[in-house]
């Protein structure tokens, strides 16, 4: 009787301390490996890795996938002293996970920095052209140019704005 149930014992301590140790990466996946907070190691390769077990060793998995942020609609000032009323959207993604790790930690942190970028640089891209040219003429443009500047602005985050467009664009309801 005590053969079976040390042998269940063992080999119940055994699957604890592999899956402790052991976990996966899916392709859509990258991790940052943090040892004791600190990152020392990136994987952006699907397959089975190994770490030290959880109070010294910790995953840190994010999407590799494109990411959407959706702001909601805010008024923003043209350069003929008139308003327009703006709903956008922009795609982005994590390209360098230990320094997003370092700088912002969650993807929720990302948005709300990326929400204070992008609506900086609508305001500044936006707030030199008149409204016409805003809401129908130069829009494709304009937002090319706002993409760009908000990428770079994003860069010290580990981010990569890809494209910032706009939804919805109305006059304010004065």
């Amino acid at each position: 009787m005590r053969g079976p149930v040390g042998i269940l014992v063992a080999l119940l301590v055994v699957l604890f301390v592999a899956n402790s140790v052991m976990f996966t990466v899916k392709e859509w996946e990258q991790v940052v490996i943090t040892h004791f907070g600190e990152p020392v190691r990136v994987i952006r390769e699907p397959g089975l890795y190994f770490k030290l077990p959880e109070p010294v060793q910790r995953i840190n998995l994010f999407d590799k996938r494109l990411l959407e942020y959706d702001s909601d609609p805010s008024t923003i000032p043209t350069k003929d002293k008139k308003f327009v009323v703006l709903d956008n959207f922009a795609r982005w993604r994590i390209v360098q996970p230990k320094v997003f790790l370092r700088a912002l930690r969650t993807q929720t942190e990302a948005l709300a920095r990326l929400d204070q970028i992008i609506f900086s640089e609508m305001r500044n891209e936006l707030g030199q052209h008149l409204q016409i040219e805003i809401v129908s003429e130069s829009r494709e443009e304009l937002m090319r140019k706002v993409a760009e500047r908000a990428n770079e602005a994003a860069r010290p985050y580990g981010i990569e704005v890809v494209d910032v467009r706009v939804k919805r664009a109305d006059f304010p309801p004065e």
